[in-house]
């Protein structure tokens, strides 16, 4: 496929993004249809499961009709890769690997062959140009080590071409390096945006000032936002998405939600193995519409989202996804089976002067929190904190608050902020 065929996926998506629904709802059964066909023929994972499941092909017409086929999960690929999930067609030596960053666990490899690599660029990159990004701005993006040096062909005529940043390098560090790119768009982890803008909050004379900027990775709190807004004098874009599957979903102008790339995944919700109703929580489980490679259907991310039926101001007609409350391996429960999303966290700790924290549920009964505690943070906040964490769980959890210099990042580069231990998270 020459280069210029290649270019032709981002222009169609660019142009279909303002499809209405209904038509963008029949391009996406058309490739449901597609994808589960070949499934069936060709991947032996999908065609001893939709055989167990008793359903063949010609029983799936639409998306609604995913419903019929079983889910898969992280340990059916880790067991079935390669010979089980990966096409007999497919020369995994020709594919772009990626990899999960193993902290729920094995980390799980996703192969990408040329045209599924295209479509997830295209898919990532219609988001920053439908936010203002220019073909040839200058682009810095501080990422995991891992993705630094790997470019597409188009980058090396400058089109969208990124300078890369390690988010292991220290803060200093990575603000030199800005300088010295002086970039227009300034994208990365959310984290390492907004330790970024600590570092320069109040210096009028600060040579970092990006028209855009872009976050991804890890939840964006409304904290996070402002302050970064705020440094900067910049409007920030949230984008989510998984190794998995790409960037799935993105904030566009009207920061109105996040706008689901449905040319290229189905994203449904689900609460006990039901799907949820507009505004409810739930599980995203994905089905991948271009990757005929590697191909997930109904893939259990352990990502949770709110799904809305409201419309978006712009005038798009992908649907949206309200907001993001993280894995679901960071909500907590209580003895009593009360669930919160790890937002509560942060509205619990956010008036104490506190550099980092992390918070732990080690048992159902035990919260461990982990705090870099900031200038007069003192004895008295420990106790404070103790006593505002069980008026919300209940006093028959032990919370235990930990202070130290440091918390180090997940192998993957993510700052992990909320993790529960927990097997089971009441229905979620």
């Amino acid at each position: 496929m020459s280069n210029l065929v290649k270019s032709m996926n981002l222009l169609k998506l660019m142009q279909s993004q303002w499809w209405p629904y209904e038509k963008l709802k029949k391009l996406q059964d058309t490739k449901v249809r597609a994808i589960v066909s070949y499934c069936y023929d060709n991947i032996p994972l999908y065609h001893e499961k939709f055989k167990n499941a008793r359903v063949m092909p010609a029983d799936i017409k639409t998306t609604e009709d995913l419903v019929k086929l079983p889910f898969i999960t992280k340990e059916d690929v880790l067991k079935n890769y390669p010979t089980g999930i990966v096409a007999s067609s497919v020369d995994i030596s020709e594919c772009w690997t990626s990899h999960t960053s193993g902290t729920t666990g094995k980390p799980m490899t996703m192969l990408y062959d040329t045209n599924a690599e295209d479509f997830e660029k295209a898919t990532a990159l219609r988001p920053n140009l439908s936010c203002g990004q220019k073909f040839f701005d200058k682009w810095a993006v501080i990422t995991c080590p891992d993705h630094i040096g790997h470019k597409k062909w188009f980058q090396k005529f400058g089109l969208f071409s990124q300078e890369q940043i390690s988010l292991f390098e220290d803060t200093k560090k990575q603000i030199m390096l800005l300088e010295k790119i002086n970039p227009d768009i300034l994208d990365g982890y959310s984290s390492s945006l907004y330790l970024i803008a600590k570092e320069l909050h109040g210096n009028p004379n600060k040579k970092v000032k990006p028209r855009i900027i872009y976050s991804t990775s890890e939840m964006l709190t409304a904290k996070m936002r402002n302050f970064i807004n705020s440094v900067f004098n910049v409007e920030t874009f949230d984008q989510f998405g998984c190794v998995e599957m790409g960037r799935t979903a993105w904030e566009c102008p009207e920061h109105s939600g996040y706008h689901i790339d449905m040319e290229a995944v189905v994203m449904e919700f689900i609460k006990d193995n039901e799907q949820v109703e507009s505004g409810e929580r739930g599980e995203i489980v994905y089905t991948n519409l271009y990757n005929y490679a590697m191909p997930l259907i109904r893939y259990k991310s352990g990502d949770v989202g709110i799904p809305t039926n409201e419309k978006c101001p712009c005038g798009r007609g992908l649907p949206l996804m309200k907001i993001l409350e993280g894995r679901k391996d960071a909500f907590f429960q209580t003895p009593d089976g009360r669930i919160f999303p790890p937002t509560v966290w942060i509205i619990l700790l956010m008036h104490y002067n506190l550099e980092q924290f992390k918070v732990i549920q080690e048992t159902m009964e035990k919260i461990k929190i982990q705090i870099v505690p900031g200038e007069n943070f003192s004895k008295k906040d420990i106790d404070k904190i103790k006593r505002e964490t069980n008026n919300l769980l209940g006093d028959d959890v032990v919370i235990d608050v930990e202070l130290v210099e440091e918390i180090p990042r997940e192998k993957s580069g993510k700052m992990k902020t909320f993790v529960s231990k927990l097997a089971d998270l009441g229905g979620l």
